[in-house]
C-alpha cells in the first residue's frame, strides 16, 4: 500500500505553476476532491484560502489550502450531472436578475472556485459564459417569433443599454439584432434547441414541412399490441425492429440482448402474425454467435421477383461495421437462409427503397472497416436486384455539420417526391433536425438543411402510402423519446397536414417510459407501426417490442 502524501508534499508537485491561474481547478481534479460530497469545510473558508493564495502565490498559501481540503470528509455519493443540470436551471430561472456566481455558490452551499472548476469542466464554457449563452438564446428567439421592438427585446433580456446589447449580439451572432431578424426570419428555432443548436440553423438554409394552419395535434394515444416483451429466454433488451407485409403475412425482426445494448450474445429474432398482428408465432432465431465475438444489428427487408429479403449489419463490437449480410425466405423450409455476406461497413437503417428508375435504394450510414460509422450515405442496386451488386454513395462526404462538428448516430430515412429524393437525418451531436436533397436519384446530395419537423436524438421512418400521401414517424417532445408521433401529408405533397400522437409516455397508463425506433408498413388500409418500448414497472422491466394499428381511412 503506498503512502499517504503530506498537504506539503502535494504542494510540492505543484511548485513550478504557482503563478497559473487554473493551478486550483488542476489542485481539485488531483484530490479527487467533490465541494459537493464534504462536510467540515465552510465554502467561505475555502474561498478564502484560495483567495489569499491568489493574492501571494506562496507555497506556503498553497499548501493551506490543500490541508484544508484534505480535512473534508466524504459523506455520500451525487450525481455532478444532475448537480450542473440543477445550476444551469437556477440560473435559468433568475436569468434577469443579474446573478452574481457568488451569488449562485451560496444557493448551492459551495466554493466559488468550485462551482467555477466543475462548471468549466463538465459544461466547458464558464457560468458567465452559459448566462449570456442563455440571454442570447432568449433574444434570438424574441426577435424571430414576435414583433416587438428591439429596444424591448434587449430590456426583456436584461439589457438596460441597447448599445450594449447590440454589442453582445454582434460579438456572439455575427450581425446586429435588426439584420439578424430580417436575414433569418425563415429560420425554425424548435424549443429544444440551445445555444449552438441555433448557431447550426442559421448557417443552413430552413425548409418547411409542417403546415401551420392545419397540422394541429390528434392528442388521443392509438391503443397497442405487445408483440415481444423483456424475458428469461431472450434477455431485457430488444432493439431496432423492422417490420413488413409479404403474401398476406407480417414479418418483424429486431436484435435482442441479455440486459444492455450490443452487449454479449446477440441474436437476430424474428415473428411473424396472420392476423393483422393480434397475434404472433413463437420467437425464431434467423441470425446468432453464441461465441458472441460477433454481434448482430438491424435487420431491415425488401421484396424483389417475388422473395422476401433480409439484410443484417454483423459487428465487432457495438456499431463497429462489419459486414453486410443477406438472407432469403426459403419456401419450402420457411426459413431464412443466409446468401451472401460483404466486408461493406455500412449500418442499415430502413427496408429497400425502390426508385422511380427501377434501381433500389438503402438509406443507412457507413464508415471504415470495423469501425464507428458517422457520415450519412446511401447503397444503390443499379440492377434493381436485391442480391447483386450494391454500391456507396456517400450523402455527407466528410460526416461533418456546417459548423464543423461530426455528426453521430446519423440515422436517415427517405421520401421520394415528384422525383426528388428528401433524406432526413438525425443529429445527435446537435439537436437540428436535418434534411439532404438528391434531384438524380441519389447519385449527388445537397447540403444538410434544417427544418421545422420537431424530431430529435432518435430514429426517424417515412414511406408513401398507396394512395400517394407520405408519412414521417417521429419521437416528436422536449424530453427523452417520451412521445411518438405520426405526420400525414396530402395527396401528392410534401406538407405534412395531419398529426396523431402514437404514445405519450407521460400521459399514458403503464410502466412505459420510453417509445422510439419506429418502422412501418401498410397493409389493406391500415398502417403498421412497430416501436422500441421501455419499461420500468413492477411488472416488466427493459425494451420490448410494441405494434401500432392505424386505420389510414380515419386521418
Amino acid at each position: 500500500m503506498g503512502k499517504i502524501l503530506t498537504s506539503k508534499k502535494i504542494a510540492a508537485l505543484f511548485a513550478k505553476r504557482l503563478e497559473e491561474d487554473n493551478l486550483i481547478s488542476d489542485v481539485f481534479d488531483y484530490l479527487g476532491f467533490d465541494c459537493t460530497l464534504r462536510c467540515y469545510i465552510a465554502p467561505d473558508a475555502l474561498d478564502e484560502k484560495i483567495r489569499d493564495f491568489y493574492k501571494s502565490r506562496e507555497m506556503e498559501q498553497l499548501i493551506a489550502v490543500i490541508d484544508l481540503i484534505q480535512k473534508g470528509k466524504k459523506m455520500a455519493s451525487i450525481d455532478e450531472k444532475a448537480f450542473l443540470r440543477d445550476v444551469k436551471q437556477y440560473i435559468v430561472d433568475h436569468l434577469n436578475e443579474g446573478v452574481t456566481v457568488e451569488e449562485v455558490a451560496n444557493i448551492f452551499c459551495v466554493s466559488y472556485y468550485y462551482l467555477c472548476h466543475l462548471f468549466k469542466k463538465l459544461a466547458n464554457k464558464t457560468v458567465n459564459q452559459f448566462r449570456t449563452e442563455k440571454l442570447l438564446e432568449k433574444a434570438m428567439r424574441l426577435l424571430l417569433e414576435t414583433d416587438s421592438k428591439i429596444s424591448d427585446v434587449a430590456l426583456s433580456c436584461g439589457f438596460d443599454n441597447f448599445s450594449y446589447f447590440s454589442e453582445i449580439f454582434i460579438k456572439h451572432i455575427g450581425v446586429a439584432p435588426s439584420e439578424f431578424r430580417k436575414k433569418y426570419a425563415d429560420c425554425t428555432l424548435h424549443p429544444f434547441y440551445e445555444f449552438e443548436d441555433m448557431l447550426l440553423a442559421i448557417k443552413m438554409k430552413s425548409l418547411h414541412f409542417l403546415d401551420g394552419d392545419k397540422g394541429e395535434e390528434e392528442t388521443q394515444a392509438v391503443s397497442y399490441i405487445h408483440v415481444h416483451d423483456p424475458s428469461e429466454a431472450f434477455g431485457t433488451f430488444l432493439h431496432e425492429a423492422a417490420i413488413i407485409e409479404y403474401e398476406g403475412v407480417l414479418f418483424a425482426s429486431w436484435y435482442n440482448c441479455k440486459e444492455r445494448e450490443l452487449i454479449g450474445y446477440t441474436p437476430i429474432v424474428g415473428r411473424r402474425s396472420y392476423d393483422g398482428g393480434k397475434t404472433w408465432t413463437a420467437p425464431e432465431v434467423i441470425a446468432e454467435d453464441k461465441s458472441e465475438k460477433i454481434l448482430y444489428c438491424p435487420p431491415v427487408y425488401g421484396i424483389c421477383d417475388g422473395k422476401l429479403y433480409m439484410l443484417l449489419n454483423q459487428m465487432v463490437s457495438a456499431d463497429h461495421m462489419h459486414s453486410l449480410d443477406l438472407y432469403v425466405l426459403n419456401k419450402e423450409t420457411d426459413k431464412f437462409e443466409r446468401l451472401w455476406s460483404r466486408p461493406i461497413p455500412f449500418k442499415l437503417n430502413t427496408n429497400v427503397f425502390p426508385l422511380p428508375n427501377g434501381k433500389l435504394l438503402l438509406p443507412g450510414r457507413i464508415a471504415e472497416l470495423d469501425d464507428f460509422p458517422t457520415t450519412p450515405a446511401v447503397m444503390i442496386s443499379d440492377s434493381g436486384k436485391i442480391d447483386a451488386q450494391w454500391r456507396v454513395v456517400k450523402v455527407a462526404e466528410n460526416g461533418l455539420l456546417p459548423d464543423g462538428e461530426s455528426l453521430v448516430h446519423p440515422e436517415t430515412t427517405v421520401i421520394c417526391h415528384r422525383n426528388i429524393l428528401y433524406m432526413f437525418n438525425r443529429n445527435d451531436k446537435r439537436k437540428v433536425p436535418l434534411v439532404y436533397i438528391s434531384n438524380d436519384f441519389g447519385e449527388s446530395w445537397s447540403e444538410a438543411m434544417a427544418h421545422d419537423i420537431p424530431y430529435r436524438e432518435s430514429k426517424i421512418y417515412s414511406g408513401m402510402l398507396r394512395d400517394g400521401r407520405f408519412y414521417l414517424i417521429a419521437n416528436a417532445d422536449r424530453f427523452n423519446r417520451s412521445k411518438l408521433v405520426l405526420y400525414l401529408s396530402e395527396k401528392d405533397e410534401l406538407k405534412f397536414t395531419k398529426q396523431r400522437v402514437l404514445m405519450d409516455c407521460e400521459s399514458a397508463k403503464g410502466d412505459m417510459i420510453k417509445c422510439h425506433y419506429p418502422a412501418a408498413v401498410e397493409k389493406d388500409g391500415m398502417l403498421y407501426i412497430i416501436a422500441t418500448a421501455d419499461y420500468a414497472g413492477e411488472d416488466m422491466r427493459g425494451r420490448g417490442a410494441i405494434l401500432f394499428t392505424v386505420d389510414l381511412s380515419s386521418l
